[in-house]
């Protein structure tokens, strides 16, 4: 597979997979302007297309590089009080090719959790940032997760795509990762199986005829998320010149550890 129709497959995936983003803590969230979070970041991804029901080509592919998540700045006179975040993640993939990611995100911290106001998503493989408005906000992370509690997310998008997400408290586990050995962390995860929209690809524009998506989020308390994994897999159809339909099917895995050096002010 060229690697021009691997870069079309990783901007699809982009779309599809929504990366979320990581806001969690078990305790009310740290936003002080400053705050600075590293993550080693490694991905796997398989794919393939198929034709009239025949798999005509394959790809297996794995990337590695690093994820920069941060609290830029706070809004003046906003109430209540609007922080501009943002996530930026870099990955080089073993054929060579390279994804970078830029999401800004208007986010409220109160007690009983967070929410998201707006997300703007620029990648490398798109011409133009994408932006999306919530109102009401994204619940992204309710406090009651502590107390193993399930609650809706709500509608993510991303340009024509749309993903319901749902999230819950799962326990809390000892997790080890290169910014060291944190115990008790919060274990959260997020689902939706519910993916819909239309990517166009090739000239041509397919649908997304399935989707599910589930994020595990392992955070800290006082630190914040210390390691993540999200696994999302989807398909999408279109039709050929021949009038026979054309799958795609793909399977992203990204796992994201805490390096040391982490900036966190109370």
């Amino acid at each position: 597979m060229s690697n021009k129709t691997f870069r079309h497959i990783l901007a699809a995936l982009a779309l599809i997979a929504l990366a979320m983003p990581v806001f969690a803590s078990p305790v009310p969230i740290i936003c002080t302007p400053g705050n600075k979070w590293e993550y080693d970041r490694w991905k796997l991804l398989n794919a393939s297309i198929e034709v009239g029901g025949k798999t005509l080509a394959t790809m297996h592919d794995a990337s590695a590089g690093s994820s920069v998540y941060e609290v830029l700045s706070q809004e003046a006179g906003s109430s209540p009080v609007v922080y501009n975040y943002r996530e930026t993640q870099n990955t080089k993939s073993t054929n060579g090719s390279a994804l970078d990611t830029t999401s800004d995100m208007r986010i409220t911290c109160g007690d009983d959790g967070l929410r998201v106001l707006s997300i703007t998503e620029d990648s490398s493989t798109e011409k133009e940032p994408d932006k999306q408005t919530y109102d009401p906000p994204l619940f992204y992370f309710n406090a009651a997760a502590v107390s193993g509690k399930s609650w809706e997310v709500g509608m993510m998008k991303s340009g024509d795509i749309k993903s319901f997400v749902n999230a819950k408290g799962a326990g809390r586990e000892t997790v080890t990762v290169p910014a060291g050995t944190f115990k008790d962390c919060l274990k959260v995860i997020y689902s939706s199986d519910d993916i819909s929209g239309t990517i166009d690809m090739w000239g041509k524009s397919f649908t997304i005829n399935s989707g599910k998506r589930r994020g595990i989020y392992w955070i800290a308390d006082g630190v914040g998320v210390v390691k993540e994994m999200e696994v999302v897999t989807s398909g999408a159809e279109s039709t050929g010149p021949d009038g026979k339909p054309v799958q795609m099917n793909t399977a992203l895995c990204s796992i994201g550890e805490l390096k040391p050096g982490y900036i966190v002010k109370k």
